[in-house]
């Protein structure tokens, strides 16, 4: 039997690596949007929910990993944060024109969310928005940069200044699962383990 000259085993393997890793196809933005609008306003609709999951995050030289527990009904919300081993903890109540936050060793009360994370924590998370961004839709009042997927979701978002990217959804509730959010010198990765929603 003949052998194939080396040089031509080696072009074909390349061939077949050019093939395999060829970019798929982009996205017909203009074609998603009406089943993605339609998402959006299911999402919007779903006002009790509670998740869990893990959160890891980073402002300039301060990082923190912990777990979150977080219950909505409508305007109400009560977020549990651990670190590990349980070390670190905080819980997060609040609802219309209230916030608090207590911590084995301190209280902290103001009038938002906002207000309440600027006092209290050093890690920069959005949290009055992120309840939007977790659902996969845009925090309403604002405008938003967004591209979908082939499955007429969120891929990738801009929106008060954060770039959140999505890159898995839950297949039958159409929730995120994974995704990440970049500001400035401020990163978080936000994994969600499970999701227990009302209105879905």
């Amino acid at each position: 039997m003949k052998r194939l000259n080396p040089l031509l085993i080696v072009l074909f393997a390349f061939t077949l690596v050019a093939c395999s890793t060829r970019p798929p196809e982009p996205v017909a933005q203009e074609e998603m949007l009406p089943p993605w609008l339609e998402h959006r306003d299911r999402m919007r609709a779903v006002e009790t929910w509670t998740l869990q999951g893990r959160v890891g995050a980073r402002q300039g030289s301060e990082g923190a990993n912990f777990t979150v527990y977080w219950q909505q009904r409508d305007e109400d919300y009560n977020i549990r944060l651990s670190g590990p081993l349980g070390q670190g903890g905080a819980t997060i109540n609040g609802g219309y024109g209230w916030a608090e936050l207590r911590t084995k060793d301190d209280h902290f009360f103001a009038a938002s969310l906002e207000e309440l994370l600027s006092e209290a924590i050093a890690i920069d998370l959005p949290l009055h928005h992120l309840q939007y961004w977790l659902r996969g839709i845009p925090s309403p009042g604002a405008r938003a940069g967004i591209k979908l997927n082939s499955d007429a979701l969120l891929e990738r978002m801009e929106q008060h200044g954060w770039t959140i990217e999505y890159t898995e959804y839950d297949p039958e509730t159409q929730l995120p699962l994974r995704f990440s959010m970049r500001f400035e010198d401020s990163r978080a990765q936000i994994i969600i383990s499970t999701w227990d929603i009302s209105g879905v």
